[in-house]
């Protein structure tokens, strides 16, 4: 892992989104990135189990704010959230069976779909849950 490379996961200011709770999760997904990044194989599987963890509740928690305030996009939002937990449960069971290369993949480009979909979808979220001064009931 590069230090260029470590130094995009913390939270770039063009991932900062204003909107604190989902700020503060991003945060953290950000530090599980990072430290999946830096994991040999004898550590790999359980900072991975410590990244789906926090995704599950990462999504769910993205997901709750969707429905409570009847997000309009929250059909397509939904579904990247399963189809990235699908893909961690996927490599973590190639990892298990011996594929290390898989992993090291996702360490990579992990940070690279997330940059987009915070850029993307959860602009939208975010502008959308301060627009609607969801900001005094939201807590992640």
């Amino acid at each position: 892992m590069t230090a260029n490379l470590l130094s995009q996961l913390v939270q770039p200011v063009h991932l900062m989104l204003h909107f604190e709770p989902m700020d503060q999760i991003h945060r953290e997904f950000l530090t599980l990135c990072a430290a999946l990044a830096e994991a040999d194989q004898s550590t790999y599987l359980g900072r991975l189990d410590a990244l789906i963890a926090h995704t599950v509740l990462h999504f769910e928690q993205e997901n709750q704010w969707m429905h409570v305030y009847d997000f309009p996009s929250a059909g397509c939002h939904r579904r990247e959230h399963d189809a990235v937990l699908g893909v961690l449960r996927d490599v973590r069971k190639c990892t298990l069976e011996g594929n290390f290369e898989v992993g090291v993949r996702l360490a990579q480009e992990l940070p690279k779909w997330f940059s987009h979909h915070v850029d993307t979808m959860d602009a939208s979220l975010a502008k959308f849950l301060l627009e609607t001064d969801a900001v005094a009931t939201a807590t992640p």
